[in-house]
């Protein structure tokens, strides 16, 4: 199947999905409790997505893709980093902490598979 909006890969649609559960999360801090980490935490799992999608914009360029792409992989490591910060300043619980590591690790396995099997692809 031929893929021709970025709307229809499974690992943009897991890395939006995330997303907003992160997001929801955090939203859940009130206000006055929310430091660096819920700003950091919201950049790192919004850029995510914003990576992904940049870089198919730009799949006719394996460089380029690939750049992009390993941003994302990138920020799939950053974001429960930050889940973890927030479990230990006590604003989210561990099993959260741990669920987005599971999933965000997974994610980043997708990712990288996504881009070597671009790599491979003959232009």
């Amino acid at each position: 199947m031929l893929v021709t909006k970025v709307e229809d890969l499974r690992i943009y649609q897991i890395a939006v999905k995330l997303r907003d559960e992160v997001y929801e999360e955090v939203h859940r801090i009130p206000f006055y409790w929310k430091n660096d980490d819920v700003r950091q935490i919201k950049r790192s799992s919004s850029s995510v997505p914003s990576n992904i999608a940049e870089g198919f914009g730009r799949r006719f360029y394996k460089k380029q893709l690939a750049l992009f792409l390993s941003y994302a992989i990138g920020s799939c490591e950053e974001t429960p980093n930050h889940a973890f910060s927030l479990h230990k300043s006590g604003y989210i619980t561990l099993e959260k902490a741990e669920y987005f590591q599971k999933k965000y690790k997974d994610l980043r396995i997708r990712t990288i598979k996504f881009r070597s099997h671009q790599l491979k692809k003959p232009q």
